[in-house]
This record gives structure tokens, sequence and C-alpha cells, in this order.
């Protein structure tokens, strides 16, 4: 059998602010069974009981429980229609600002059956001390528990156990999180720079491009021909992804959200938000199953 870390492809990079955070470790029926959901982070899914059918970015998968496949999806909108009798696992996993540019690229959802390993990671995840004792409720909203130190380092190292079983089994299936591969050196600098800026800061496209002694029309032709973006581009998707990360935490006031984007107005930042999303944030983070 083919060892899982010769399988994995080269992501050598800069991982050192990379910090996942286990968001939902639940078991039972599924939060939105039927429709179209907004996921922002992570998935993985297992089927207890019960079939399902999910498409994503025009690529569409089915499980039944009788087949041992775990279903890893990456973040975006998706469509799933799960039977009336199912019964999943289902972990979340928000892996926040590596600061490195790393995307998700490949196929957006699979299926594949996991090793001993991967199975192993679930089930010592799903049974720890710190999952066992919280609510079903709780267990859907980590993100809004406050845990006790010894109990979010446990989750902690489940977590990181359990998402380097997922990255392994993915990348043999056409699935990746890696940094993009790019060959002119001011395309790289500027990318790297746009990956660690705070989402809240300011950003200038002049003044990235005359950090690499360029227009920012040159800069934008030479992104465009690397990234398939421009600079402009990248960061409305980084803006829009925390938006969508902070809508998740119903404790956060939308208007503070708004706020730490720079939006003046409430207003301003619903025309925004909705214009890419689809629906206004207040409907976003009402929606069953977003987080």
């Amino acid at each position: 059998m083919q060892n899982p870390s010769q399988a994995a492809p080269d992501t050598s990079a800069d991982w050192q602010a990379l910090n996942p955070l286990l968001e939902r470790c639940y078991v039972g029926p599924p939060a939105g069974k039927r429709g179209t959901f907004h996921g922002a982070i992570f998935t993985l899914c297992k089927l207890l009981s019960g079939q399902v059918e999910m498409t994503k970015d025009e690529v569409t998968i089915t499980a039944e429980a009788d087949q041992p496949v775990w279903i890893l999806t990456t973040p975006g909108t998706r469509w799933q229609d799960f039977s009336d009798d199912a019964e999943i696992i289902s972990i979340h996993i928000a892996l926040g600002n590596p600061q490195n540019g790393a995307e998700w690229t490949g196929t957006p959802i699979l299926t594949a059956r996991p090793e001993a390993a991967a199975e192993t990671a679930l089930d010592a995840l799903v049974n720890c001390h710190a999952i066992q004792h919280l609510s079903p409720e709780q267990r859907l909203e980590l993100h809004a528990l406050k845990l006790p130190i010894a109990d979010y380092l446990e989750l902690q190292k489940h977590t990181l156990e359990i998402l380097k079983q997922c990255l392994l089994l993915a990348s043999r299936h056409g699935m990746r999180y890696e940094v993009p591969s790019i060959q002119d050196p001011r395309v790289f600098e500027s990318y790297r720079y746009l990956a660690a800026l705070d989402v809240r800061e300011n950003f200038s496209r002049n003044e990235l491009a005359a950090r690499e002694g360029l227009t920012a029309g040159q800069l934008d032709r030479l992104w465009r021909s690397e990234l398939g973006q421009t600079p402009s581009h990248y960061r409305d998707r980084m803006r829009l992804t925390y938006a969508c990360e902070q809508l998740r935490r119903p404790v956060t006031p939308i208007k503070v959200i708004a706020a730490d984007l720079g939006f003046r107005h409430l207003s301003q930042f619903s025309n925004w938000f909705t214009t890419r999303q689809g629906e206004s944030p207040r409907s976003f983070r009402n929606r069953p199953g977003t987080s």
C-alpha cells in the first residue's frame, strides 16, 4: 500500500501562522438536510446511516452509509440532499489565514475511502474527553464556547491530526491546500504582502505596484498572467471570506463586522456582501447549516 506521506505533493512553505480551529464535531442528523448552503470552512462528513447527494462547483458526488467513505468539501457554496434517515459525523475546521497565500485547488468536493490511521484519528476526536461532555448543540458551535485550557489543547491536538489525515487523503484525490506556484518575483512579493496584510487594513493598488517598481495596470496584467486575477480581486475575496467567518459568530454584531472592513454605513456593507454572496449578511447568518 502506498505511504500517505509519499503520496502527498510537495507543499513546502512557511506554515508557522497556520492556526486550524475546530468549529464543529457533531454526530447526529444533518443540521441542514436539503438545500443550498454557503459553507465558509473545510468540512469532513461521514455517513453513519442513510445516503446523500452533494454538488459543488458543478461537481456531484453521492454516498451511502454502507460505503466507508469520507466526504471532503472545500469552503464555498454547495447543494446537498440527505435522506430522511441520515445520521452523520460532521467535522468543520477553519484554517484561518496562514499569511502565505495558501488556497484550495483542484476538485472542490470528493468521496474517498480513508486509511486506518485516518479512521483512528476521527474516532479519537469524536470520543475525546473535551467533546464527550458537551451537548449536541454545543458540538455544532464549538467556536462559541469558552473551554478550560486543557480541553482546548486536547481539541487542538486531535484537530491537527484529523486535518493532517484529511489533507493526505484529499491530495491523493486531486484536492490540495497549497501556496500557488508563482514565477515572477514581483507577483510573488506582492502576493505574499497581500496575503499577510490584515483584511481590516487599507489597501492601495498604486502603492502595492510602486513597491515593485510598476504601475497598477502593469501589476494587474502580471497578476492575471500568473494567477488569473488582479490584486483587487484577491483582496476582495479575502475580505468576503473574513465577513463570512465573522457572520458565523452570532456574538459579533453585523455593524461591527462592517466597521472592521472599513464600511462607514451598514447599508454599504450589506450591498457589498449581497452582490458577492447572493444574500444579505443577516440572511447568511440565519441560514441553517451556514456554520
